[in-house]
Parts: C-alpha cells; sequence; structure tokens
C-alpha cells in the first residue's frame, strides 16, 4: 500500500485497469470450465433408439445432438452396403467433444471433433457400413466416456 501512495495518478488508473481486465479475464475462464463441467450424465439418460431416414439419394441419414454428456441418439440402427450421413448437431456452447467410432473391419471410421469455442457446431460424416453387428461410439475427449458419454451403431 506504501508504494501505491507514491504512485502517480495516472500510474493508479493504469494499475486498477490492469488489475480489472487480470480480474475479468480470470472470471471468464472460470465460467468457461463451469460450463464445461455441467451437463447430464449419459448413464442417466436412457436409451433413445433411431432408424436411419434413406433419401432419395440412396443415403441414409440421421442427425445426432451431442450434448454434455450424452449423445441424442445413442442408439442409431442402419443397413450394411449403404452410404451413411451422419449430422452431429454439437450443443454444448464451451465444452469440447469428439464422437468416435472406429472399425475400419465394418466399414465405420468416425472422428469428428468440435473444439471449446466453435463457429461451425455443425459436422458431417459420411461412411458405408459393411458388416452386419453392434459398434460402439463415444466422446473420447477427457473423462466423458466414464461419463456415459457413448452410443451404438446398429448395422442390420
Amino acid at each position: 500500500m506504501l508504494a501505491w501512495s507514491f504512485m502517480k495518478r495516472s500510474e493508479r488508473r493504469s494499475s486498477l485497469a490492469s488489475s480489472a481486465i487480470v480480474t475479468a479475464a480470470g472470471a471468464a475462464l472460470a465460467l468457461v470450465a463451469l460450463a464445461g463441467c455441467g451437463g447430464t450424465p449419459g448413464s442417466k439418460v436412457g436409451v433413445n433408439e433411431v432408424t436411419a431416414r434413406t433419401g432419395a439419394d440412396g443415403v441414409q441419414a440421421v442427425d445426432i445432438e451431442v450434448h454434455s454428456f450424452y449423445f441424442k441418439p445413442n442408439r442409431i440402427v442402419v443397413e450394411a452396403g449403404k452410404p451413411v450421413e451422419l449430422t452431429l448437431k454439437f450443443k454444448s456452447l464451451f465444452a469440447p467433444h469428439n464422437m468416435t467410432c472406429k472399425h475400419p473391419d465394418a466399414g465405420i471410421s468416425i472422428d469428428k471433433s468440435k473444439g471449446i469455442i466453435s463457429f461451425d457446431p455443425t459436422k458431417h460424416v459420411r461412411f458405408t457400413p459393411t458388416k452386419a453387428g453392434e459398434y460402439e461410439f463415444f466422446c473420447g475427449v477427457g473423462s466423458h466416456m466414464m461419463k456415459g458419454m457413448t452410443g451404438t451403431i446398429v448395422v442390420r
């Protein structure tokens, strides 16, 4: 405080402005961190199954909402041998998420992400499943998968 009294008035104003900026930045970072920690765990969300709709172009289409910490729907039914287009709509404002499903032997290879701040919260992915079965997908960010951010692609 003694140093404060020896500062010129203009230096004090500058010091106060710098302190205000640092405080505001710290509050903003805390808000971002808290926003990424909220959300309903996928383990508390029931199964929401959707069968892909086939368009005139023969492509099976499914819209998926990517929330913190669940996918809606979290069970997707598609047909083998027909192309699939998933439209991922990331609903979380600040938390990063992704959708990962790595089963190349079945024609499925998905790894689409949205960072902390994204101006395009919608991502598209296309693949053609080749083998019937049930294939898990998940969010590979941090502990999101352990919080239940998982789902299943069912290929018939």
